[in-house]
């Protein structure tokens, strides 16, 4: 279960996430298992290992309009955040923390490296299933690549995403 940042300090990030879910385009994805820093989720099928990319940019609900962040609101243990400039639609929950590497000047390789990833939500419940997925991350490093295939990336699938108001 995931808390989303209040709207005040990350409106354009939690927007875009809570429409990606309403839009059910998280069902039957995955997680995949290639960092040992983060567990990745990708747009790409559990059922199929095909790429959701295009469902995503169809619905206009691909990547953020700009890059947001919220020095009040950090990359710590168990947060979630955008990857990538502009961010999205890959997200990211934190298994450290990740201030740094995640926050403001921590991607260098990017053009503007003084930005950030957004941080917009916190693992709320369930941090345990976190940190077993992170296990099963720190034991398979290293057999990854940019081509996916079930095979070779261990990956755990997301079923269903769904919206949970006022808890």
């Amino acid at each position: 279960m995931v808390e989303m940042a209040p709207l005040s300090m990350m409106p354009h990030s939690v927007h875009l996430f809570l429409q990606m879910v309403d839009h059910k385009l998280w069902d039957d994805t995955v997680f995949l298992h290639t960092a040992h820093h983060v567990l990745q989720a990708a747009p790409i099928g559990y059922s199929d290992g095909r790429s959701r990319r295009e469902e995503f940019k169809d619905a206009n609900l691909d990547e953020l309009t700009f890059q947001e962040y919220s020095k009040d609101y950090p990359h710590v243990k168990y947060t979630v955040g955008f990857g990538g400039r502009p961010g999205g639609p890959d997200f990211y929950i934190s298994t450290q923390d990740n201030s740094q590497y995640h926050g403001p000047g921590g991607q260098g390789h990017h053009d503007l490296h003084e930005e950030a990833d957004p941080c917009f939500g916190k693992v709320v419940k369930g941090t345990k299933v976190v940190d077993r997925m992170h296990r099963r991350s720190i034991a398979t490093v290293g057999r990854s690549g940019s081509d996916w295939n079930k095979d070779d990336v261990p990956i755990t699938s997301i079923v269903a995403v769904e919206i949970i108001e006022n808890i």
